[in-house]
């Protein structure tokens, strides 16, 4: 069986661009590789929706910072917001060159007491040392407490 990749690839040829898009989305959810995001933009941009390509393109250069193709993609990005723009009657403003991805900033490490865990444990060592104490506190003699008392006799 042929590829998604592949196959997107070859619906572009053909100039089938959404069949082409479902093809690099199965591809994108099999392996995340960021060149699949400027498939999809490309594709988009081919049929003109430029806010998806425009979403997908940003995505690219979000994914890889390091772009070979970084310049060629940001002259492209800055085109369709000129278009867009035009389109709308609006000023075209400047894009943010690099977009910071909360979701995906790294956090600081956790501390034990705001895991399940710790609380687990203390819960557990707390009833222990209850019961533990609860015994140790009983009078034990071997011998079981009655009216007569606890003296043996025989």
């Amino acid at each position: 069986m042929q590829s998604s990749r592949a196959l997107g690839h070859r619906l572009v040829q053909l100039g089938r661009y959404e069949e082409a898009v479902a093809a690099f989305r199965r591809a994108y959810e099999v392996k995340a590789d960021a060149r699949l995001l400027y498939d999809i933009a490309e594709c988009y941009r081919q049929v003109g929706a430029r806010d998806q390509a425009l979403f997908y393109y940003d995505r690219y250069l979000t994914d890889w910072p390091d772009a070979f193709d970084r310049d060629q993609v940001e002259k492209k990005v800055a085109a369709l917001s000129a278009e867009r723009a035009r389109e709308s009657g609006a000023v075209p403003r400047k894009r943010p060159m690099m977009v910071v991805d909360e979701a995906n900033k790294p956090r600081p490490p956790a501390r034990p007491w705001h895991r399940w865990w710790f609380w687990t444990a203390i819960g557990v060592s707390l009833a222990a040392g209850v019961t533990a104490a609860a015994l140790s506190s009983r009078p034990d003699n071997g011998l079981p407490a009655t009216d007569l008392g606890s003296k043996r006799f025989f």
